[in-house]
């Protein structure tokens, strides 16, 4: 940071006005983790998908209550019985190269977020037919009736389905794409991109954006900085005072000890994200000895949700909150079902009986952390001060964030490079109901990493998206989530809100599912 604060300062001396008017007219961000993987299509991680949303626009997209809205497309038409939607692309829309956005650049764009993502996967089986009826007009033919198409069309994160060209689409999906061309608000600064520690992106002028205030991630996206720089900070020290000096204009998430001294800073706004998080615990349950659904449940009943949130957001009540679901609490039709299981006081004697019971032999179990996410790192000596009470034989591997998210895939034993448990974090619509929730489907080795397969389960979510009626679709959904509970691929830890925080003299600013910077604008510059 002194580097670019210098660089900055000589910058001014040379040439005050015009290095003053480039200033404001470019927004500084500093982003949650650093930018490694550029194919938001390829991987879900966090910072790829908001990298995504500078570069490339989706068909639909969600409002502030999360139900799909029209993006790219000017709206759809359902005949044949249901079976058949012809979707309409609004005109004037252009890819980054020049090239107008076709019907066949989105069908290929459907088809390559379909082998990743869980919802799009659903859907991509639900259609006997994806093709171009012309090149404004994209066609599916469905085999049943699948209401919820719209929805999986504008699901906001891990995974959104975004367009691109068809010869980026059409690339192997085994490959992630380094060509970033997309249809969106701002294009990439390839010449400028520093792996992990700077990336910019600068303003589509051929970007026709909706003649609709913004609502959610959907409505107009209207740019109003020439140029946008993401600067990765990751001493929270460091990024708090870069804050406050006005060297950096937004921090995606404050660290929670910092929030107080911030909102001291009358410089500085600090505001809730939408939406919340909620942590997770995750097993593999495709290898020993979490394989075994009795050992999984055994270990969720040792988990104290109000101590893995407070050694992550602090003492204060207010700033979190218990949820007993594997689902989203306060979604509709989420009961906390695991309450029976995982509240109250815990007696680790007899939870280390009860492991014991349940097939444990002192295998060793792999923990995997990483210091690299202050929303996880927190929790990984409270799980492995929990495990060793349960007189489980834990061995802590601390890996950066990039080899975690590699390694997480392994189904090599331990002793050669495997894994047995990990933390992680997620929003709460990636929770919200069993079509969208990755990481509570019985996917195996093509849905979330651990491995979890369950052809039953996946049945239950079959009968929960073919539901009738919404008392129907309820009860279908009770039935997926006591699944959950007797199989336990996860364990949720409790929620959490995390804050934001820019400068006061920055406008415009709307909670949501990802930090985008449009309709943001520097009032003391225009």
């Amino acid at each position: 940071m002194a580097g670019l604060v210098a660089s900055a300062a000589a910058s001014a001396l040379a040439t005050p006005s015009l290095a003053q008017s480039a200033r404001a007219r470019t927004l500084v961000f500093a982003p949650i983790g650093g930018l490694l993987l550029l194919d938001p299509s390829f991987t879900p991680i966090t910072p790829t998908t908001n990298h995504g949303y500078y570069i490339f626009d989706t068909l639909y997209s969600t409002d502030s209550k999360y139900r799909p809205r029209p993006q790219m497309v000017e709206g759809h038409v359902i005949s044949d019985e249901n079976l058949t939607w012809n979707i309409t692309l609004r005109p004037g829309l252009r890819f980054h190269d020049g090239e107008p956005v076709l019907a066949r650049d989105c069908v290929a764009s459907i088809r390559r977020w379909g082998q990743r993502d869980a919802f799009g996967s659903t859907l991509l089986a639900y259609s006997n037919e994806i093709s171009a009826a012309d090149d404004t007009t994209i066609r599916f033919r469905l085999r049943k009736p699948f209401p919820l198409l719209p929805d999986a069309l504008a699901h906001p994160t891990s995974s959104p389905c975004f367009m691109m060209p068809e010869r980026l689409a059409s690339i192997d999906i085994g490959k992630p794409i380094t060509e970033m061309v997309g249809s969106g608000p701002f294009k990439f600064a390839a010449d400028e991109f520093v792996a992990n520690q700077k990336s910019v992106y600068k303003k589509n002028l051929a970007y026709v954006p909706r003649q609709e205030n913004p609502d959610g991630m959907s409505g107009g996206k209207m740019v109003y900085f020439d140029r946008a720089e993401w600067t990765t900070i990751p001493d929270f020290a460091t990024a708090s005072a870069a804050l406050q000096a006005g060297e950096i204009d937004w921090w995606e998430s404050v660290q929670f000890d910092l929030i107080d001294l911030l909102k001291r800073d009358k410089g500085v706004t600090v505001a809730t994200s939408d939406p919340s998080y909620i942590g997770f615990l995750r097993f593999n349950c495709g290898t020993q000895p979490f394989n075994n659904p009795a050992l999984r449940r055994a270990v969720a009943a040792g988990i104290d949700q109000s101590m893995f949130m407070q050694a992550l957001v602090g003492p204060d009540p207010s700033r979190y909150h218990t949820c007993f679901a594997m689902y989203s609490c306060g979604m509709p039709g989420v009961e906390e079902l695991g309450k029976g299981i995982m509240d109250g006081k815990k007696d680790y004697d007899a939870l280390a009986e009860q492991v014991k019971k349940a097939g444990y032999n002192g295998e060793k179990v792999v923990l995997l952390g990483t210091a690299d996410v202050f929303t996880v790192s927190p929790l990984v000596p409270v799980l492995q001060d929990v495990l060793t009470k349960m007189r489980m034989n834990v061995e802590l591997q601390m890996v950066d964030l990039s080899t975690l998210v590699t390694r997480r895939t392994s189904q090599a034993p331990t002793d050669k490079g495997g894994w047995n448990l990990f933390l992680s974090q997620n929003f709460t619509p990636n929770m919200a109901n069993p079509a969208v929730y990755v990481v509570g489907r019985g996917l195996g080795l093509k849905g979330f990493a651990g491995n979890y397969s369950d052809p039953e389960l996946e049945a239950d979510v079959t009968e929960w998206i073919d539901a009738a009626t919404q008392q129907e679709r309820d009860a279908k959904l009770n039935k997926t989530h006591q699944r959950l509970w007797d199989q336990m691929p996860l364990v949720p830890l409790g929620s959490y809100a995390m804050q934001t925080a820019f400068r006061a003299n920055l406008t415009g600013y709307v909670p949501n599912t990802s930090p985008v910077p449009w309709n943001i604008r520097r009032v003391d510059s225009d």
